[in-house]
């Protein structure tokens, strides 16, 4: 190939840490929200649809959420770490081992979702660009694998990521990336969530 010229599979972009955090803080993380009274119906940019996501949040960042006591506070505080981490490790694996040169900056993080997924529960294809702050980089870190379902599917079907509790996959927050999470057909999706600007 000449010099300059494109040579990256969008798939190049999808980066999994694999065991970014232990199965004890994962654990750590189910029990201390699981009885949390914030929990409700994740929603949609458009608001609650159920067709398209069937999936609980609990806003972990969400001040009435850390006003609960310092144990949420710290957990919110260790939660950061993790995510950076991920987070440098994407940029260094994409820039030292995958040759991508132009990466756009990243400031910030819009705090931290912890998802649960039911049996039966999923969210259908879909992108991450949002709404208000722009997203630049997605980051999920699964922190439950007892289950069946629950793939992250990216490019309608083409390529898929089966992760285990501890693992992390980020990827652009953009329309070039649509992703879905397949149905649970049996157990619980435990993750979390958040989209670097």
């Amino acid at each position: 190939m000449a010099n300059g010229e494109f040579n990256h599979r969008l798939s190049d972009y999808i980066v999994v840490v694999r065991g970014i955090i232990s199965k004890e803080m994962c654990q750590q993380v189910i029990d201390l929200y699981k009885d949390n009274p914030k929990w409700d119906w994740a929603l949609t940019t458009g608001g609650l649809n159920l067709d398209t996501r069937k999936v609980k949040q609990v806003r972990i960042s969400d001040p009435a959420v850390l006003q609960q006591g310092s144990q949420y506070e710290k957990m919110d505080a260790e939660i950061f770490k993790v995510m950076s981490k991920a987070k440098d490790m994407y940029i260094q694996t994409l820039t030292e081992k995958r040759g991508i040169k132009h990466l756009p900056e990243i400031n910030s993080d819009e705090g931290y979702q912890l998802l649960h997924y039911a049996e039966g529960y999923y969210f259908k294809e879909h992108c991450d660009h949002g709404s208000g702050m722009t997203r630049v980089l997605t980051c999920t870190l699964n922190i439950s694998d007892d289950h069946d379902g629950g793939l992250f599917r990216f490019l309608r079907g083409e390529f898929d990521v089966r992760l285990n509790a501890g693992d992390a996959v980020l990827f652009p927050s953009n329309f070039m990336f649509p992703h879905e999470v397949t149905e649970i057909t049996r157990g619980e999706r435990h993750s979390i969530v958040t989209w670097f600007c």
